[in-house]
């Protein structure tokens, strides 16, 4: 056997070696149970309290209007998966420390208001608190967009997209983003 072969499948070999325990976790990522059935959803990161209030948050920043809610598409469970999952332990570490100062400023207030506050504060004391809910903010919102039922029910989901075009009527698009 030549040099170059051997390579190229040892190449080959390794790559698949890595790619398979990967597609799992991103397929399984996705995978998600169905609102009714959330208590049959298993945690993998959160504590139950601390999903119950994730769950809580994410409906005060993505509530449910003429499309459906965060948790109604299983952003909570998105995120519980992918923080579980693929975080390293320190970037765990750090989402749990903003996610506990969130905690302690939201405690003993209505969320609602509470979120509204810490959106418009200013307080050096409450930075650690905002940056957490800045980060599930972005990714609430980066999950919510990218499940199927908002993708392809509220938004423009071409699997194959064709040309692009730079400038665009927003009626040549029914009146809806892209998706991708």
């Amino acid at each position: 056997m030549k040099r170059r072969e051997l390579v190229k499948i040892i190449t080959l070999a390794t790559g698949s070696a890595l790619a398979i325990p990967l597609s799992g976790t991103l397929l399984t990522a996705c995978k998600r149970v169905k609102k009714e059935n959330d208590s049959e959803y298993t945690l993998s990161y959160f504590k139950e309290k601390e999903f119950t209030f994730l769950k809580e948050l994410l409906d005060v920043l993505l509530p449910e209007t003429d499309s459906p809610s965060a948790t109604d598409v299983g952003v909570h469970q998105i995120m519980d998966t992918i923080i579980g999952s693929v975080y390293t332990p320190e970037q765990q570490n750090v989402f749990m420390e903003l996610f506990q100062a969130l905690l302690v400023f939201t405690e003993n207030k209505e969320l609602t208001t509470a979120v509204g506050q810490l959106i418009n504060s200013d307080k050096e004391a409450d930075a650690k608190a905002k940056a957490g809910l800045l980060d599930i903010k972005q990714q609430a919102v980066a999950y919510y967009v990218s499940t199927e039922e908002i993708a392809t029910n509220y938004l423009n989901y071409l699997p194959t997209p064709g040309a692009y075009e730079s400038c665009i009527s927003l009626e040549s698009v029914n009146g809806k983003a892209w998706a991708i």
